[in-house]
């Protein structure tokens, strides 16, 4: 391939050979985004490209397929069944017929106190 020359090269090897370019427009509707987001993840460094001007970007398959693996995370499919968390006793002490009794007998033990004080 040595002498030749790009458009021989391009004739040598063929139109079908040659990886199509697509446009931001193109990624967009690929990845269901908007354009804004694509040139976004760009700038971020997550989404590789072809820069064609300073304005003008242009991506491969190839580019957009790593981009879409580097973004997909795997699911576990052994899923560990979670501990159940015990909660701390409610406030007021117990909840059977002993706490009832307790406030009786309290009020009962204060009203005798009471009437002490007269």
């Amino acid at each position: 391939m040595e002498g030749m020359d790009r458009n021989e090269l391009i004739q040598k090897k063929g139109a079908d050979e040659i990886a199509p370019l697509l446009d931001a427009k193109d990624v967009a509707t690929i990845l269901k985004s908007s354009v804004k987001t694509v040139h976004k993840r760009v700038r971020e460094g997550k989404l590789a490209c072809v820069q064609i001007t300073a304005k003008d970007r242009r991506f491969t398959i190839e580019q957009v397929q790593t981009f879409i693996e580097a973004q997909s995370t795997r699911t576990p499919i052994d899923k560990k069944v979670a501990n159940p968390i015990s909660s701390s006793p409610k406030k007021g002490g117990e909840i059977n017929g002993s706490r009832i009794e307790k406030a009786k007998d309290s009020w009962a033990s204060l009203k005798e106190e009471m009437s002490t004080w007269t």
